[in-house]
């Protein structure tokens, strides 16, 4: 359908014109490979296709057409396409509430009971979602990018979450964001690899060193100089193992400026060089 006014619309400072948009149709070739390090949670809708997919250091799952999945922020993806695929984006850069009176808390205080899952665990899509999808690639094709649009949108798409799916599959959902503090957790995972030191990532988040690890240690269980060791370990060994790229670029881009500096680093934590996992690896 037409726009009215197409001008002024493109012209908004409200006009989504990001290099990774709110909301985006993306393809993904046959066999095409890659990785995707998330700044912020994501909602995926596989409209076609099917795909290969490996978060940290899980096996991999596959996702295929009438899917949904829930990507965490500060995590790295690793992508294979088994066919041609067409995908709906979600980017949540918002904290996230499936409605006012329901926050990720209570889902979490739910899946304790259980066994958190070790894959990636997608919803399917039921008809309702397939409208809802349906309406987001219509209005887009249109050109009706307005970021407070899409907010909106996005927003409805939590509250069908919650409205159109039993709490237990919603719990298996959110799986890898869920905690007793899920604001705190989902602020740290999202800006954890932007600060090299724990005070610098405690003032980024308006808290003092010692308060920010007397919470920490009660969401995460730990000090939270170890758990961010620990997952920069983690990015690192999957850098190595799943991609050819020069190890300069990979110490680079986690802040090791010496290459022996992260020669050691890959010592302490693995007991092995960066040449030695690669090789183990193939």
């Amino acid at each position: 359908m037409k726009i009215y006014n197409i001008e002024e619309h493109l012209s908004c400072y409200c006009y989504d014109k990001d290099e990774k948009p709110m909301v985006e149709i993306r393809k993904v070739k046959n066999m095409a490979m890659g990785e995707i390090l998330f700044s912020c949670n994501e909602i995926v809708f596989v409209l076609e296709g099917r795909l290969r997919l490996s978060l940290r250091n899980n096996p991999d799952g596959e996702l295929r057409s009438g899917q949904i999945v829930f990507l965490p922020a500060g995590d790295k993806l690793h992508y294979k396409a088994l066919t041609r695929c067409r995908l709906l984006i979600f980017r949540l850069e918002d904290s996230i509430h499936l409605c006012h009176t329901f926050g990720l808390e209570r889902l979490n205080s739910i899946i304790n009971e259980v066994d958190k899952p070790e894959t990636l665990v997608p919803l399917e899509m039921n008809d309702r979602l397939q409208h809802f999808a349906q309406g987001m690639i219509d209005t887009m094709g249109d050109g009706l990018r307005c970021r407070i649009y899409l907010q909106a949108r996005i927003n409805s798409l939590l509250i069908m979450l919650r409205a159109y799916y039993p709490v237990e599959q919603l719990c298996l959902f959110f799986a890898p964001i869920l905690s007793p503090d899920t604001l705190f957790s989902e602020q740290v995972r999202s800006n954890y690899l932007k600060y090299r030191t724990v005070n610098d990532l405690a003032m980024a988040m308006n808290m003092t060193p010692q308060q920010f690890t007397r919470r920490f240690n009660n969401v995460f269980g730990q000090p939270p100089y170890e758990w961010m060791q620990q997952e920069k370990a983690r990015l690192i060994h999957g850098e190595i193992c799943r991609s050819n790229k020069p190890f300069k670029e990979i110490a680079n881009r986690y802040g090791f400026t010496v290459q022996a500096n992260f020669n050691r680093f890959c010592q302490t934590a693995f007991a092995m060089s960066p040449g030695e996992i690669r090789k183990k690896r193939l």
